[in-house]
């Protein structure tokens, strides 16, 4: 069976697991430090707890083409792909940074509709919009407060 690198981990094409919690989360506008920082983060706590993630900024390259309609296309389909192949996503939804959030708010759309779990991060004097409130299975203020969230999924 032909095996892929998953974050140094092998993984059979056969068996692809499917318990990853996906990093959801502004990425147009901003800069690449600022992008991966929380996502960095997040995964260094959850590895403490045996919990992969995926993370999108790994394709980071892939959003220089968004002329082109077939690599806007392929970054979404993977971005879905990512998302199905998870339990859980963690989604930055706060509004202090840049961004609108068109692509994180389909993304917690699609995943509400595939029954994952929802765990936003947000201000808490953030405007309550009614369509995130209605998919987010937990809402929290912290970061902190978002990964013992998690943990205790597992």
């Amino acid at each position: 069976m032909m095996k892929a690198m998953m974050y140094g981990k092998k993984v059979g094409y056969g068996s692809m697991k499917k318990d990853y919690v996906y990093l959801c989360g502004g990425m147009e506008g901003y800069e690449k430090d600022h992008m991966q920082g929380w996502r960095h983060l997040a995964t260094n706590h959850l590895e403490l707890s045996d919990i992969d993630t995926l993370d999108p900024t790994r394709r980071f390259s892939f959003h220089d083409g968004f002329m082109d309609r077939n690599a806007v296309n392929r970054v979404v389909k993977m971005d879905l792909q990512d998302i199905s192949r998870s339990t859980i996503l963690l989604c930055d939804m706060r509004y202090e940074e840049p961004g609108k959030r068109w692509g994180s708010m389909a993304e917690i759309a699609h995943a509400h509709t595939k029954n994952k779990i929802i765990i936003v991060w947000t201000d808490e004097d953030d405007i309550k919009h009614p369509f995130l409130e209605f998919y987010a299975t937990e809402i929290h203020h912290t970061l902190e407060e978002c990964l013992d969230a998690i943990v205790n999924y597992y």
